[in-house]
């Protein structure tokens, strides 16, 4: 079964820096203001059996030291939610400091060549941690968050990541 991972374009003004509600109400109140507030910017159709090892090989090919896929399903603007949080859902964000330093870093990769027998420790220790790696959905989960992280580095915003199952 497919999800669809949503890449929003946001500016994290648009969310309050603390919030004295439960976890879940905090959960929501973010999903209401990102509908509200931020703009789609792309969407990426892939099962998480390819979208996690794309998004990890990604992280490795930067450097991200697993950034990428921590933001991508568990990080909240103002670190309004702990990570240990008991959520009905997940939610992504990457500050607009984090994308401003990892902009820089995805442009530099962005040629890098998996099939390339350099890079195949980096292929083989991802499949070994996060499953097959599919190319396919690598280049697609590479070229959208290219894309979503140089405009939103562009405009200085932050960035979301929501999961639709």
């Amino acid at each position: 079964m497919s999800s669809v991972i949503n890449l929003f374009i946001v500016d994290e003004d648009v969310y309050p820096t603390t919030l004295n509600l439960s976890d879940e109400q905090k959960y929501q109140e973010l999903l209401d203001i990102t509908q509200d507030e931020a703009t789609r910017w792309q969407s990426i159709e892939l099962n998480m059996r390819g979208f996690i090892p794309a998004i990890e090989l990604l992280d490795a090919v930067v450097g991200g030291q697993g950034l990428l896929p921590v933001c991508t399903f568990n990080y909240f603007p103002h670190q309004l939610i702990g990570p240990d949080a008991n959520i009905s859902g997940s939610f992504g964000f990457f500050s607009s400091e984090m994308v401003q330093d990892l902009f820089p870093l995805l442009k530099k990769y962005f040629e890098v060549d998996i099939d390339n027998s350099e890079n195949k420790g980096l292929v083989d220790d991802v499949e070994h941690r996060a499953g097959e790696l599919d190319p396919q959905a690598y280049e697609i989960v590479r070229d959208r968050y290219f894309v979503t992280f140089r405009d939103a580095a562009e405009q200085n915003k932050s960035i979301v990541v929501l999961m639709e199952e």
